[in-house]
């Protein structure tokens, strides 16, 4: 039997998105708790629902219990919830934690429960921007085999894709989730602050920029990463990687080892791919960990 009665507990950016899409596909959203009464009501307004202070009030009335608070809270507030009384036998409890396990809903389970760790791969800035990007959003699901067909209805009503996580490994896809979207904004970042030595503006930096990322990201999806790989180091051009290296300590020097040890992970991916000998590669490390070295 399909279960179609939700309490969001934690209604913030990511709560209001799955709570919103969910109801539009049939779901009822039977209530909302909050940290304040304001977001509470502006919470229970958007998804016609009532405004509980208590959790434990809130998931007695639901079938599906989305925990989707910050991440640091969810095991205080699942133990909330079980000591007063909110789980029963059957129901589906879930979090949206992409760092977290299942383990951490364990009270829940002990209720009867089921329990799973629902995250989707993307980010919700805000309710609009979050609904547009829903469409097409992976969602990594961990936990109890008995929630995993009420998890794939809901991943359908999102519009959304399914793929299951190891318990042992949720740490392992959250960091490769961090490195795609976290450290490719640092990454960024790095790119225009060289452009601004340049007194190039941000904006025209990123414009300028935006056709080869779009076309690197095209090319990784089409063919692979070490295909796709191009570049001075691909091409064993140590000459070009020893003058970026004494540029950037001169102008930008504290993002040398970062550059230095991406360069190094290059080195290996240029191996895999036949462009690069083990011996240049060894060439490069060399050049690498020293920094720089002057011609």
């Amino acid at each position: 039997m399909l279960l179609k009665k939700i309490a969001i507990i934690g209604a913030g950016n990511v709560g209001k998105v799955l709570g919103y899409a969910l109801q539009k596909k049939g779901y009822t959203i039977t209530g909302v708790v909050c940290q304040t009464k304001i977001s509470g009501k502006e919470a229970a307004d958007l998804l016609y629902c009532n405004f509980y202070h208590l959790p434990e009030i809130a998931a007695r009335e639901a079938d599906i219990v989305f925990l989707t608070t910050p991440d640091r809270v969810i095991e205080n507030v699942c133990l909330q919830i079980a000591a007063g009384g909110g789980f029963r036998e059957g129901q589906i409890v879930l979090h949206t934690s992409g760092a977290h396990s299942s383990k951490i809903l364990s009270p829940a389970r002990e209720e009867g429960a089921y329990t799973l760790s629902f995250h989707p791969l993307q980010t919700f800035p805000a309710l609009e921007e979050g609904l547009r990007s829903l469409p097409g959003t992976f969602f990594a699901v961990e936990g109890d085999e008995e929630g995993y067909p009420q998890s794939l209805e809901l991943v359908k009503a999102l519009g959304g894709k399914l793929f299951f996580v190891p318990t042992e490994m949720k740490e392992l896809y959250h960091a490769a989730a961090c490195i795609a979207c976290n450290y490719l904004v640092s990454l960024m970042d790095m790119a225009l602050q060289c452009f601004a030595l340049m007194d190039l503006p941000s904006g025209e930096a990123f414009e300028a920029l935006l056709p080869l990322i779009q076309s690197t990201l095209a090319n990784i999806g089409e063919i692979g990463p070490e295909k796709a790989l191009t570049g001075p180091i691909a091409r064993g051009d140590f000459s070009t990687i020893n003058a970026h290296l004494a540029k950037m300590k001169a102008l930008f020097p504290e993002i040398v080892s970062i550059y230095s040890q991406m360069g190094l992970y290059t080195a290996k991916l240029a191996v895999r791919k036949g462009t690069l000998k083990e011996a240049e590669k060894e060439k490069f490390k060399t050049l690498l960990q020293g920094g720089y070295h002057s011609e």
